[in-house]
């Protein structure tokens, strides 16, 4: 089984994947996948700087993704011409590994319906929370003024619409615990599907 893991930005996603991972499930992470591939093919750190400039590159070597996220947030053209560059060699990447597992796996993807991921997967989960529950974690996680929080989050198709693409939706608004909760029953659940 192929899960689709998705949300926005500061829903709290990635501590829904790690509680996956802890459950034994692989998870395999697009924006990992990603740092992978602008780390270490020069190819496409050459494509990244001819989009953004050399002001992204790092004083290691490296493509500060840092800034791509600054200027990406606030130009969607640019933002478009890195997604256009970089999701056909993520998703590639993602399926590759996946199929090598030959198990469950969930493939954590930021951008799954945008891109048209749902389709390929055999279940959908979103994780859900506010928009205010966003804009207060991104103002306290990325030390971000309010502006930029709201900013980043408009940038993302809205979660209310991600919602109607979900098979499994995990509301994140609440407690660790009740996060938790929620994640332990749907992997119940899956378990319970796999086996009928």
């Amino acid at each position: 089984m192929v899960v689709g893991l998705t949300g926005g930005i500061a829903s709290g996603k990635s501590f829904v994947s790690a509680l996956l991972s802890r459950l034994g499930m692989l998870v395999i992470d697009a924006d990992e996948v990603g740092r992978g591939i602008m780390t270490i093919d020069c190819g496409v750190q050459r494509r990244v700087l001819s989009i953004f400039g050399d002001g992204v590159m790092g004083s290691g070597g490296q493509i500060d993704r840092g800034a791509v996220a600054r200027i990406m947030f606030r130009d969607p053209e640019k933002r478009r011409a890195l997604e256009q560059l970089l999701h056909p060699l993520i998703n590639e990447a993602m399926w590759n590994r996946a199929a090598q597992e030959g198990d469950d796996v969930v493939l954590d993807v930021p951008l799954l319906i945008e891109t048209g991921l749902q389709a390929k997967v055999d279940v959908v989960v979103v994780v859900y929370a506010t928009q205010e529950v966003q804009i207060e974690r991104l103002v306290s996680r990325d030390g971000i003024g309010q502006e930029e929080a709201i900013a980043r989050i408009e940038s993302q198709m809205p979660l209310e619409e991600k919602v109607a693409y979900a098979d499994y939706v995990i509301n994140n608004n609440g407690s660790k615990e009740n996060t938790q909760d929620q994640v332990s029953r749907f992997y119940r659940a899956i378990r319970e599907k796999g086996r009928s």
